[in-house]
């Protein structure tokens, strides 16, 4: 995805969802136009509440179809159902319908959303046939290249629908990648030398900063304790282990941001981009690593109030971004004597082929981005 934090709207789910509403949407403008509301109003209807199941949960139903293919064939025969109970190939609800190509295209790219298209095409052209409609008839009435159009129209939008999305992505992904450097603010509310990406196990230092200089020792000495046994406290939860050490990417950051979020209360969340891959073990263990390390950070230093876990699948690499919307880097850079654990998991990264960048972000924020080969 590249550093634009503005990219999670183009995760798979949010396409699949987007679309499905933008077209039943503009199926119900059709209708209205055409003065059918009234008469198809409760196939409207259904698709709408269908339509907010699947926002509630595109995610996982995205995730589930990532393994599970009859789930996709599912949603292609309920795409064909409501375009035969609505008038066939005539139908306004046929964009709709071709939302069931959507989700095909992004998880297997262009060649899954061609099979999608045909499968969606002979379906319909044999339910067609089913209710005596055959494709003769249209011949008759229309002639030969409305028959093709028909036939061939949900093969292209499926094959076309994921080549866009993946040049819109790769086209952000460039444009983010261009550092911006900041300025410090005066006017924040921490100490000019206070470290962002501090080494491990330094004291935080909102925490002292938030102390008057009048303050008995006494008192900072124990708030200064309380602090570092906090950061301890979240070490521990960040650090525990996985309940498998097979365990998938996304699975293990999705338990890593519940943790995180739990015991800190910054919201978090996981994004995939792509369709899903297998990435190696011992890859797989070092994402989830750097991660960690990020995460602790983002608590210690960043005063953010979120943090978006990106992961964004290639055909030979992946891309672990973590960003969140806090301070930014107060010097401008991350290279600084005493920045051990970056820099270790950075050296460790470059062993297996991976690369490790911190910056700054537009609109404020640091992005955290590592790109491994899957093998």
């Amino acid at each position: 995805m590249g550093g634009n934090r503005s990219t999670p709207w183009l995760a798979d789910h949010v396409i699949f969802f987007s679309y499905r509403w933008l077209s039943w949407c503009a199926t119900a403008v059709l209708l209205l136009i055409q003065n059918r509301l009234l008469s198809d109003l409760p196939l409207l209807v259904v698709t709408g509440m269908l339509n907010i199941l699947a926002t509630m949960y595109a995610q996982r139903y995205t995730r589930i179809a990532q393994h599970t293919l009859w789930v996709l064939g599912i949603d292609v025969l309920y795409a064909v159902g409501v375009l035969m109970v609505s008038g066939g190939w005539s139908s306004p609800f046929i964009f709709y319908a071709y939302s069931s190509l959507v989700l095909p295209g992004l998880l297997f790219s262009w060649r899954g959303g061609i099979m999608a298209g045909l499968d969606f095409a002979a379906l319909t052209a044999a339910a067609l046939w089913a209710i005596g409609e055959s494709p003769a008839d249209l011949v008759t009435e229309s002639g030969w290249p409305s028959l093709a159009r028909m036939m061939a129209g949900p093969v292209l939008f499926g094959g076309l629908v994921p080549v866009l999305i993946e040049l819109l992505r790769r086209s952000l992904a460039r444009r983010g990648n261009r550092r911006v450097p900041i300025q410090p603010q005066l006017d924040r509310d921490i100490a000019a030398d206070t470290p962002r990406f501090s080494a491990v196990g330094r004291s935080p230092s909102r925490a002292r900063s938030s102390l008057p200089d009048d303050a008995p020792l006494a008192v900072q000495a124990t708030k200064i304790r309380a602090a570092e046994q906090g950061v301890e406290d979240l070490r521990r939860v960040i650090f525990a282990p996985l309940p498998s050490t097979d365990m998938d990417l996304a699975p293990a950051l999705d338990l890593l941001v519940l943790r995180f979020g739990q015991h800190t209360g910054v919201s978090a969340r996981v994004t995939l981009l792509g369709r899903t891959r297998v990435v190696s073990r011992i890859h797989r263990g070092l994402l989830v690593r750097l991660a960690q390390e990020s995460l602790l950070n983002v608590q210690q230093h960043a005063h953010a109030g979120s943090a978006v876990l990106t992961v964004r699948y290639d055909a030979s690499s992946v891309a672990l971004l973590i960003q969140d919307d806090g301070v930014g880097l107060l010097d401008g850079t991350h290279e600084r004597p005493g920045l051990h654990a970056l820099r270790a998991m950075q050296y460790r990264l470059a062993e297996f082929g991976g690369r490790l960048d911190v910056f700054e972000t537009e609109g404020g924020g640091v992005t955290v981005r590592v790109t491994m080969p899957l093998e």
